[in-house]
């Protein structure tokens, strides 16, 4: 019975992540989300007393999907190559995990869901370019315009990821940080990836003698 009830809660999650995400926290209704789970609306505020809890529980899994791609970086090549490898993270979360993209939107659309998305990723992408300041492989670069620059990427990448889905893209399931692939050759991470191997040189600048 508890394995049933933790199938149709996540159910419940995964659905309303579609919702929040495609059309924002307002639009969406416990009816239309109960209706995309294969249940009733009395299940749903069974597991779930307002749409608001269910949208924190949606915002917690993606913020817990972020945290989880942020901690599997590789720190060896440095903190800079570690910023800005975390901020692709990021990237490939938004084009795999639903929850993802829709704790980005509910981040926009209410101000009462911490701890915010963004904040959880960014304040480690800026720890991360506070170790490098003044370091030799950051020497050129002023750490806070790295770091404005990291986001005005991130959330380009966004913008694309969700013009992508529009079209037709696939998805996977929210909460499947561990089975996301690897960059696809003409994704959103691949672009973000092949971005940044062009302005690194100049990020880093040349290398010391």
């Amino acid at each position: 019975m508890q394995e049933r009830a933790a199938r149709t809660r996540q159910a419940l999650v995964h659905a309303a992540a579609r919702e929040f995400d495609d059309n924002g926290y307002a639009a969406a209704s416990l009816t239309g989300i109960g209706k995309a789970a294969g249940t009733s609306t009395g299940a749903v505020t069974f597991h779930f007393t307002s749409k608001a809890a269910l949208a924190d529980a949606v915002h917690a899994q993606g913020v817990a999907v972020t945290r989880r791609a942020l901690q599997q970086v590789d720190h060896q090549a440095g903190p800079l190559r570690s910023a800005i490898a975390m901020a692709g993270a990021v990237v490939r979360c938004l084009e795999n995990d639903v929850a993802v993209r829709a704790a980005a939107r509910l981040d926009r659309d209410r101000e009462d869901c911490p701890p915010n998305w963004r904040a959880v990723w960014s304040t480690a992408v800026e720890e991360e370019l506070a170790k490098a300041a003044g370091t030799p492989s950051c020497a050129p670069a002023n750490p806070s315009l790295v770091l404005a620059l990291v986001l005005y990427l991130v959330h380009g990448a966004e913008a694309n990821v969700r013009a992508q889905r529009r079209g037709g893209a696939p998805e996977t399931r929210a909460g499947s940080v561990s089975d996301l692939p690897g960059t696809r050759a003409g994704s959103v991470s691949d672009l973000f990836t092949r971005m940044w191997e062009m302005l690194l040189p100049v990020v880093e600048g040349p290398p010391s003698s």
